[in-house]
């Protein structure tokens, strides 16, 4: 087995991977130019990509074309973040600027990544990723939400504040992978439920709380493990008289949720847990996959059909290294942040666009090499514009080029990356120290001193203690000691749930619970019940009881 160059671990390298390389390796004229087999382990090239994407992290900056102030994802103190032309979204999509303007011949003296990277760096970039969002200037990585403050890769929301990966949902605070839900708190994971708090692995739930892994669920309270059943406290039955009271007494101030979430994590740390959360699947590996066939390795998709190492993949087809790819993807190798793609290799953040290679940011384009910041282009090399027949004679040498300097093959380097380490994807799902990750490449932002001044107030205990004017204050993280503020449609919700104002930043209590999932790694071991060999990705010295698909089902249903 080959052995990674980085972590320096030994890794398969699969036939799948094998054919699919020599598959999507261009061809011009009749000469194919190989992709070589990859000398890096699969989680070092997620690593490689991810550390490329923010999806959370907002500053504010100044717009290189109005000098008017802006919010956006790079960090005005960063290292790594200067010297970068950014542009507002309503900036950017005008037909003022063509990023045809900044292009340049390609020196076959220097390397390639060098010269991209200064091309990237000069040519306008969008300061957040948003599409036909109203009222929602705070999130990135949305489309169609409407008054939603603080949350990042969602479509389809209205009055969400503080979440990750949020879908078609309303009325959600401080929750993570939500689909079709309403008016739910502190959740994890669920799907279509409703008045939900602290509930994890939910599916048409309504009125749980401090609960997981709950189908068809009502009026539930400390539960685990349960179909189909209502008004149950520790997976008993109870009197609706005695729900009643015992979820008055987990609510209202920080000292009772704290306590109710240490219950909650006993009997977490207790259930039956499957193997992985792989539902109508066939011949597939991973975590967190639905309705997928012959996908090896992969995390977070639905849909989708014959891929290996994918990270977050909607309704995609043939990919490989792939991470953050939706809708109609299909033929796309090492490339991140993506809609509706075909034949795009060593790439980030393309959209609607075909035959790309190491380019970056371009919206409905065709054969691109080395681009970045174009829209309606094609047959373009470092964002000049050549004939077919000129692009078809100089790609190829391009390549022999970066075939001799070694780079072909590889993805863009860690160093490159606009985003200090720990404000990536890379650092939410593989954390590094701040050695670690200058060892790896990657630059590191700590929190300003700016960011953590003195709270301007005492925050109280209980909800119903909080005045209206607690708007005004400045409060500290009471893990990392950064500065936050509470908005007001935040107060109007917590008093509407009866439950209290968090003494944690959001980036802190987004972290919490971001851990409840498990690092995107497999492991082989041995269902606890019957003894049959699985994939899973909690490893062998877990302590947590991990079933089969089949032992799960007889034991659960």
């Amino acid at each position: 087995m080959p052995v990674c160059k980085n972590c320096q671990k030994e890794f398969i390298v699969s036939d799948f991977e094998t054919k699919f390389l020599d598959r999507i390796s261009p061809v011009f004229g009749e000469q194919k130019y190989q992709i070589p087999a990859p000398v890096f382990c699969p989680e070092c090239r997620l690593r490689w990509r991810t550390i490329h994407r923010n999806e959370q992290y907002l500053y504010q900056n100044v717009s290189a074309k109005s000098g008017k102030n802006i919010i956006s994802l790079y960090s005005p103190e960063a290292v790594c973040s200067q010297g970068l032309s950014l542009y507002s979204p309503e900036e950017w999509w005008q037909d003022d600027w063509d990023g045809l303007s900044y292009g340049r011949d390609f020196d076959f003296n220097r390397p390639f990544f060098s010269q991209f990277n200064e091309l990237a760096r000069s040519v306008p970039r969008l300061a957040l990723m948003i599409s036909n969002c109203q009222n929602s200037d705070y999130t990135t990585d949305t489309g169609y939400c409407k008054n939603c403050y603080l949350i990042n890769y969602s479509e389809n929301d209205e009055d969400c504040y503080y979440g990750k990966l949020i879908q078609s949902s309303r009325d959600i605070m401080d929750s993570d992978f939500v689909y079709k839900s309403e008016l739910c708190y502190g959740c994890f994971n669920i799907t279509e439920c409703y008045h939900c708090l602290y509930l994890s692995y939910g599916l048409h739930c309504h009125d749980c709380y401090f609960s997981e892994n709950l189908h068809g669920c009502s009026d539930c309270l400390f539960c685990t493990n349960l179909v189909n059943q209502e008004c149950c406290v520790r997976n008993k039955k109870v009197t609706p008289e005695e729900f009643a009271k015992a979820k008055e007494e987990v609510l209202g101030s920080r000292s009772k949720v704290a306590a109710a979430v240490k219950i909650l994590d006993e009997w977490r740390r207790a259930r039956i847990h499957k193997y992985a959360a792989v539902v109508k699947c066939q011949n597939s590996t991973g975590d967190f996959l639905t309705n997928c066939k012959n996908c090896a390795g992969c995390y977070d998709c639905n849909d989708s059909e014959d891929c290996q190492h994918v990270v977050v993949g909607v309704n995609v087809k043939d990919l490989l290294d792939c991470s953050n790819m939706y809708l109609k993807q299909e033929l796309g190798y090492q490339v991140l942040g993506t809609i509706d793609i075909y034949n795009v290799i060593f790439s980030l953040y393309v959209f609607y666009s075909q035959q790309i290679i190491y380019s970056e940011s371009v919206w409905s384009c065709k054969n691109l090499f080395g681009c970045s910041g174009l829209r309606n282009k094609e047959y373009c090399i470092f964002n000049k514009q050549y004939t077919e027949e000129e692009y078809n004679r100089l790609v190829p040498k391009i390549i022999l080029h970066m075939q001799k300097t070694g780079e072909w093959g590889n993805y863009f380097p860690a160093e490159y990356s606009p985003f200090p380490y720990n404000n990536t994807v890379a650092h939410d799902y593989l954390p590094l120290t701040k050695e670690e990750a200058t060892k790896f490449g990657g630059a590191w932002l700590e929190v300003s001193p700016k960011e953590k001044l003195p709270p301007t107030a005492v925050l109280p205990d209980k909800i119903s203690e909080v005045p209206d004017d607690i708007t005004k204050e400045v409060f500290a993280c009471a893990e990392c000691g950064r500065n936050y503020k509470i908005i007001k449609q935040e107060l109007v919700r917590l008093r509407q749930l009866a439950m209290p104002v968090s003494d944690k930043c959001f980036y802190c209590r987004q972290a919490e619970r971001m851990q409840k999932r498990n690092p995107r790694r497999l492991y082989d071991r041995k269902c606890d019940k019957c003894g049959a060999e699985i994939k899973t990705t909690y490893p062998p010295e877990r302590p947590e009881k991990i079933y089969c698909e089949e032992c799960y089902r007889k034991e659960i249903y």
